[in-house]
């Protein structure tokens, strides 16, 4: 016999009092808290380069990249990957509580449906203006801009923003 429980909904207040055991990340999306384990090797490279060529794209204008730290919006908690925040001082912030620019999300085994549905909606819905997804497996980066509803798979030669057309990058300098 089959039975059906109804999935208990979190609150942030519940998410943000509650025990988290150290080597996971843990975010609350819909209601529902997502665990996953911290990122291998091979994820954190290429997070690394692509902050790296984020950061030599945006030097000297009001935008910079992010790395792994808290998105709270409309009682929702996500840690993309990356991030791309305009003017603003990151020196203090351990928390991030507007729509970012640009979300970044480096795609891992347990983090694929998650990435390329459950955020991708959520991001939309919440206003961010563009979402990238890393696919490491086939070395391909999708860019998917919300504001305009362009779209663009990039497998090999250079990836290209369309919110911000100066953020254009090599795929050979991310994988």
């Amino acid at each position: 016999m089959t039975e059906i429980k109804e999935l208990l909904r979190t609150s942030m207040e519940e998410f943000e009092s509650m025990q988290k055991e150290e080597g996971w990340n843990y975010e609350l999306i819909n209601g529902m808290v997502m665990m996953s384990p911290r990122p291998a090797a091979k994820h954190q490279r290429i997070n690394g380069n692509i902050y790296h060529e984020l950061r030599k794209l945006l030097k000297g204008k009001n935008c910079e990249p992010i790395q792994e730290i808290d998105l709270v919006l409309h009682g929702e908690n996500f840690i993309p990957d990356l991030m791309v925040i305009c003017h603003e001082n990151l020196d203090e912030l351990t928390r991030y509580e507007k729509p970012p620019l640009i979300a970044i999300e480096i795609v891992s085994p347990s983090s694929i449906s998650r990435d390329y549905f459950v955020k991708r909606n959520r991001y939309e819905a919440l206003g961010i203006p563009e979402y990238w997804i890393v696919s490491p497996e086939e070395k391909c980066i999708m860019v998917i801009c919300f504001v305009t509803g362009e779209t663009g798979q990039y497998c090999d030669g250079k990836m290209k923003s369309f919110i911000m057309p100066e953020i254009e990058i090599d795929l050979s300098d991310v994988f």
